[in-house]
């Protein structure tokens, strides 16, 4: 990528420059060992100097002399500031000297010329040089320690409460626990289709739960992987196989459609006629979908059994999902095949798992055992909300844009940028188009800013 795509707004102590040519030096620090009637030398490399930076900024224009000032200002007050370089970003530095040059020929005019050198030792450089699919991934190696922590919480609070009920409940007491436990598993199963897994037990190492939990949703994701039509269609296939199970028998089933719909406006579709399509609005959820669970009854065995089965498996569901979403928003960034819909969708139904998991956790376990699990999740949801950020940061903001007369997709890529090739864009962004040979006049379809 070219400087000219991500070209900074350079800055000194919050004042901007419009700066248009930069010179950059740095030497390294060297101590020469020289010995007596021997050629040459030991050279020990000490370090790299502190980075020399020199701009050249221009003021222009009838009010030039206000800006000129107010960067004079800045200049004139002691001690190291931040300094926005245009194409290496953010660094701290300190003015050497500057310049102020005037010219007869160029009235309402100034040229800057400011010599900086970087004041911080061991700071980062160019950061934003990194490729976006290199952030990404730090962004899911970031989501990946969180998901492996919230699996040991999640393993030493369900051995904390099979250690508590192992040694106070009777035979009969256990197989009511374990029956109810057993329901949901096999339930979860029935629905996705797989084999039901064999319950070994909750109490000892307490590794029964969650070892069925993790066993059931690996089966569940091998199914939904084999989708080949794009990414979204396997995530948005394992999503509906992993619904939402209640800790209360009284509760209901709730599922997660990955719909693009339920977090953005509608896809636009294509009219068969001249007239244009009107505008879609952004859907809100329905109102199910937003009540709270009903409590879980904590009271009895049974009870139990069922609300430790089914938020150990809801737990594990959220992290299979949101560990499907990294993998999917990392290969956005090299290729991008979703629109903005689409990655709001991945990463709304992430954070609304790892949200009931922690409404779950709160219910049922102790406080000091809920809140190291709960601020994992919240954690957890937050990476995925970053890397789906990310992700539509990549590209200029999608506005809505109307074909000014009868066209094809290409053409109207040529009217839009000056480039056809960029027609897979607009299709890509448009899924709702029927036909990609036919645009009415006025038809409104969404597309880069840019």
């Amino acid at each position: 990528m070219a400087w000219k795509d991500t070209l900074q707004d350079a800055s000194f102590k919050g004042v901007k420059l419009a700066v248009c040519s930069t010179s950059d030096t740095a030497e390294r620090a060297q101590v020469r060992h020289e010995y007596p009637y021997r050629d040459g030398a030991e050279v020990e490399d000490l370090g790299r100097r502190a980075r020399s930076v020199r701009l050249q900024a221009v003021f222009w224009g009838k009010d030039y002399e206000a800006g000129l000032r107010k960067l004079l200002d800045a200049l004139d007050k002691p001690g190291p500031g931040e300094l926005v370089h245009p194409v290496f970003g953010s660094m701290n530095a300190s003015l050497l000297s500057y310049a102020v040059e005037h010219h007869e020929d160029n009235p309402d005019f100034a040229q800057v010329s400011l010599d900086l050198v970087e004041a911080e030792p061991d700071a980062p450089f160019f950061a934003g040089g990194a490729s976006a699919k290199a952030k990404a991934l730090a962004n899911a190696s970031k989501l990946q320690g969180w998901l492996d922590k919230l699996k040991s919480l999640n393993l030493s609070a369900v051995q904390g409460w099979a250690g508590k009920l192992n040694n106070v409940l009777s035979q009969v007491a256990r197989g009511d626990l374990l029956g109810a436990a057993r329901g949901v598993f096999s339930e979860a199963a029935s629905l996705a289709g797989v084999a039901v897994p064999a319950v070994p037990g909750v109490f000892g190492q307490g590794l029964g739960l969650l070892g069925t939990a993790q066993s059931l949703v690996s089966n569940v994701s091998t199914l939904a992987t084999t989708d080949v039509f794009g990414r979204f269609a396997p995530l948005a296939s394992l999503s509906g196989l992993l619904p939402n199970f209640s800790v209360s028998e009284s509760g209901a089933r709730r599922a997660y459609p990955m719909v693009p719909a339920l977090y953005a406006g509608t896809p636009v579709s294509g009219p068969l006629t001249s007239e244009a399509a009107p505008r879609p609005v952004v859907v809100t959820p329905p109102a199910e979908q937003t009540n709270p669970a009903p409590a879980p009854d904590l009271s009895t065995p049974a009870g139990q059994g069922r609300a430790m089965a089914a938020a150990t498996l809801n737990l594990a569901s959220a992290m299979a999902v949101a560990q499907a979403a990294s993998g999917v928003l990392v290969a956005e960034t090299a290729a991008p095949s979703l629109t903005p819909a689409e990655v709001e969708a991945v990463v709304g139904v992430s954070r609304q798992r790892f949200q009931d998991t922690i409404d779950e956790a709160r219910a049922i376990f102790p406080a000091q055992t809920a809140y190291p699990m709960v601020e994992a999740m919240r954690s957890a949801a937050l990476a995925v909300q970053d890397l789906g950020a990310q992700v539509i940061q990549l590209h200029p903001p999608v506005v809505a844009v109307a074909a000014p007369a009868l066209c094809n997709l290409h053409l109207l890529a040529h009217w839009l940028y000056g480039d056809r090739t960029r027609s897979e864009e607009l299709a890509r962004l448009n899924p709702g188009v029927r036909n990609p040979n036919f645009i009415a006049p006025r038809q409104v379809l969404s597309g880069y800013a840019r």
